[in-house]
């Protein structure tokens, strides 16, 4: 279709509008866009468009119009019949066709740069689309392999553009093809530009291709990485960062692609980290890409015997990158940490290339340079060292534990040192290694430490240190065993008492987190402090009430709730109600959805729930519907265009959005609501545990709301609640006598769901999770509760689990044998095998609960697998054999 000269005469002057810098006159022309053209005559608005963008003499108008054409088709609008629908699939065919027809009009012809990009942008969104619909654009790829050989570098830049953005679009062409065309243009001697976006095609391609097409393009490695070169010697940060983070996709996707030019790849990388002329996003981007090596493939790292001595003194360096900001010392916001800084990602370096690469190759380099920055007279070496100790402790169990008293005994005397900042360094160092080496480090050293961290709780002057100093305490007490803690409670209790009745909110907060964690450890033994601690605790929910202390006020009913729990019901008597009662007004109080009460308010009612058993049955009414209404949450999503500007402002990080890359689209999530979801669900499962029978009145309702939470693919933590959830529903409703015929009902809704998963889950864990759910159903309801059909699916599921498990476990002793399998990957292989020995033990059990209530009906399916288990019987692995005798 012709767009007439009167039609595009009427659309100028809105297009013109829309980039006037008077707001009124701007939000005038979007008004008329949207009404008068977008729902009036969509057609006639995108074929004007593109008719601008291949005929115009502008080339502000042509630019203006490439960019609006790609926002306005793709972007979703609510009509009537499908509330998903984009402008693209509301216009008639014939529209589709003629704009496609000028797309590559304007392709052809546009000679302005910037332009072109954006109108191969708009091209690679109309390809994708079509590829989504299965929809045939012959013309576009032969006009793309023209432009890909043309004479103008132009041309040939845009073509791999598009290559790039759609790597589909060439998916079923030759392999050898489509090297050599690669090739050819990696190596273009005319164009950088075409060079670089070669690149950005042969690794788009790559990354979506099988294994084996992957394997034959590896040889453009050399090629890909060689059209950097010219980059890093003209120090443009953008393009090559823009090349990195090409290069950090392709290393996740197909690590061992790169071990040709490893040794290569970490010199240059580590030349580009090293130095400072480039811009700090520059040189973690070069670290970023060695450090996603070793995530993929630490194997083949650990063979590059220099690869740790390369890349700590980096990291080391960065640690060390920091002013004395005197914000440090006045702020109330401490998570200030900008993770931007490149001391941020030192510390980042460090702790994931010890958790790949581990304590053997990463101890002895970084005690190279610990024990000189510690004695360093500059209070960044010293802070950046115990950092580092803090850093690689995770990956570092191994080596480090022979040596961990001398290591603390190292640690120690700077929680005297006389910069706070190396003392807030202290702390952290041993409450990361109270975590990372407990419970050892708790029985072997408890007085050195809590004799060391105590006095710094006592630091008045440096608010921030007192209360980190305080969180230290925590980390030690939440894996230390009551009696290692009973000798030091007066001592704790007497500092954090002081804490609590501080100024600093912050300091409150963390006393108030410490003593909780305390009184969780010490259970019993808290009974001579909670006549001191309840009333203060009292005292802030009654009277901190504005909006600043919804954090403090959430920790103190926390720390009530778990003080409850660890005295018992007899003892919190005294402050049973009146707790309540203020649970209950602040749960009246909270109007607005990111309240960060509410998911404290979930766990305390479950907590006390738990403390109080039937007691607590009478209050029920009043929790459950904010309760279920948080279970019922739904997280939100937008779909962001690349080039919109200002998405952090629209979509805040500490709102709680992330923002995920998937076919090109990068996709935001709220993930803040999930958390609240996810506590809901956990304490659904609480009380359906703790109230038995007398959760009858919500199970039904409950029921409804877990069971499509097993497809809740967004948070792992809600699919698993959900499982746990669903058999203690179906035993409260039989201890509560329903009717037989209502609990069938149940459970054929349970059953039917349960097995659909089951045959086409592939994640072990849940897996593992739902067999438990599966068994204990089986169990509650006894004899002959599934039928012949439910035999049958479960035993086809189930064979084809246990073929997958033995698959695994064979490969894995395959590449042990052939050498494949490195030494140093014996921690990650033992997670693997114990995720598999966790699903096999509860299959295990599944047998065992339907061959007690099924007895010889289940026969003739078990015999299917005695083959398998055989092969399990006869296997070199010894959980295998171990597995195969239990069953």
């Amino acid at each position: 279709m012709e767009v007439s000269a009167d039609t595009l005469q009427q659309l100028t002057p809105v297009l013109t509008n829309l980039l006037s810098v008077d707001n009124s006159q701007r939000s005038a022309a979007e008004a008329q866009l949207n009404e008068q053209w977008i729902k009036q005559q969509p057609d006639l608005l995108l074929a004007g468009l593109s008719q601008f963008m291949a005929q115009n003499p502008d080339v502000q108008l042509r630019s203006h119009c490439s960019v609006l054409l790609r926002r306005l088709a793709f972007k979703q609008f609510t009509s009537t019949t499908d509330p998903d629908a984009r402008l693209w699939d509301m216009v008639q065919e014939p529209t589709k066709i003629r704009v496609k027809e000028l797309l590559l009009v304007a392709l052809a012809n546009e000679t302005d740069q910037s332009t072109r990009h954006k109108i191969a942008d708009t091209i690679a969104e109309v390809a994708k689309s079509d590829l989504g619909d299965n929809v045939k654009w012959d013309s576009l790829l032969k006009a793309l392999f023209q432009c890909s050989q043309a004479p103008s570098a132009l041309h040939r830049e845009t073509a791999f553009r598009i290559f790039a953005s759609v790597p589909d679009l060439i998916s079923d062409q030759h392999t050898e093809t489509l090297k050599a065309v690669f090739l050819t243009s990696l190596t273009d001697t005319e164009s950088q530009a075409v060079r670089l976006e070669a690149m950005k095609a042969a690794a788009a391609y790559i990354v979506q291709a099988e294994a084996e097409t992957q394997k034959s393009l590896g040889s453009l490695m050399p090629n890909m990485l060689e059209t950097l070169g010219p980059v890093i010697a003209g120090r443009d940060d953008q393009t090559l960062v823009d090349g990195l983070v090409v290069l950090i996709e392709l290393a996740d996707t197909a690590p061992r692609l790169f071990k040709p030019v490893l040794h290569h790849l970490l010199n240059v990388m580590v030349g580009i980290a090293k130095d400072k002329t480039f811009e700090d996003r520059t040189r973690q981007t070069a670290l970023e890409l060695l450090l996603t090596l070793a995530e993929a493939a630490p194997a083949m790292v650990r063979k590059v015997p220099n690869f740790a001595s390369e890349i700590i003194p980096v990291a080391m360096e960065m640690l060390t990158d920091m002013e004395d900001d005197s914000s440090w010392y006045t702020t109330d916001d401490l998570e200030e940490d900008d993770n931007e800084e490149n001391y941020v990602m030192g510390e980042s370096t460090l702790d994931r290339i010890a958790r790949t690469i581990g304590g053997k190759f990463v101890v002895p380099v970084s005690f190279q340079y610990i024990p000189q920055m510690l004695q360093s007279g500059e209070w960044q070496q010293r802070r950046g060292a115990l950092m580092a100790i803090s850093s690689i402790g995770e990956g570092c169990v191994k080596m480090m534990k022979p040596e961990l008293g001398n290591i603390i005994q190292m640690i120690i005397p700077y929680l005297k040192d006389p910069h706070p900042r190396v003392r807030y360094a202290a702390c952290n160092a041993l409450g990361q290694m109270s975590t990372d080496f407990a419970p050892f480090l708790q029985k072997s050293f408890h007085q050195s430490i809590i004799t060391a961290i105590l006095p710094v709780m006592d630091d008045i002057t440096q608010p921030r240190v007192q209360a980190h100093a305080a969180a230290a305490m925590v980390n030690f007490c939440e894996e230390a065993e009551k009696a290692i803690l009973d000798p030091y409670l007066d001592a704790i209790f007497e500092r954090l008492l002081i804490l609590l009745q501080t100024t600093k909110v912050y300091v409150q907060e963390q006393a108030i987190t410490t003593i909780a964690t305390v009184a969780d450890c010490a259970e019993d033994k808290f009974v001579k402090y909670h006549s001191v601690i309840m009333p203060l605790l009292l005292n802030i929910l009654r009277g901190a009430t504005d909006k600043q202390y919804r954090l403090l006020r959430g920790r103190a009913i926390e720390c009530a709730s778990l003080i409850g729990l660890a005295i018992g019901k007899e003892a919190f008597s005294p402050y049973t109600q009146e707790f309540i009662t203020i649970l209950a007004e602040i749960q009246q109080s909270v109007t607005e959805p990111d309240d960060v009460q509410t998911t404290y308010l979930l766990a305390a009612w479950a907590r006390m729930c738990k403390m109080m058993g039937q007691d607590f049955l009478p209050f029920l009414p009043n929790i459950m519907p904010p309760l279920l209404q948080s279970a019922r949450i739904t997280p939100e999503f937008t779909f962001v265009d690349p080039e919109e500007e200002d998405v952090e402002a629209k979509y805040p990080s500490d709102d709680g959005w992330e923002f995920v890359g998937i076919n090109g689209q990068q996709i935001g999530i709220k993930t803040s609501v999930l958390e609240e979801k996810h506590t809901a669900i956990e304490m659904l499962v609480s009380y359906a545990r703790d109230l038995g029978a007398g959760f009858l009145p919500y199970v039904g309702e409950v029921l409804d709301i877990a069971i499509p939470l097993l497809k809740f693919y967004f948070h792992d933590g809600v699919r698993h609640a959900a499982a746990a959830l669903i058999p203690l529903l179906l035993r409260d409703a039989k201890e509560a006598n329903v009717a037989p015929t209502e609990l069938q009902t149940m459970w054929n809704t349970i059953l039917q769901r349960i097995m659909k998963i089951m045959s086409n889950e592939d994640d072990i864990t849940f897996l593992a999770q739902l067999y438990a759910t599966f068994y204990e159903c089986v169990e509650t309801l006894g004899e002959n509760c599934l039928q012949t059909d439910d035999l049958e699916t479960f035993a086809i599921a189930a064979e084809t689990h246990i073929k997958m498990y033995l698959e695994r476990l064979t490969l894995r002793e395959a590449e042990k044998q052939n050498g494949e399998y490195d030494a140093d990957d014996e921690e990650q292989g033992l997670d693997d095998e114990i995720t598999e020995e966790d699903a096999l033990s509860e299959l295990a059990r599944v047998f065992q609960a339907i061959f007690k209530t099924h007895h010889s009906r289940f026969l003739s399916y078990f015999e299917k697998f005695i083959p398998l288990i055989v092969q399990f019987l006869n296997h070199p692995s010894l959980a295998a054999r171990q597995w195969a005798v239990c069953v």
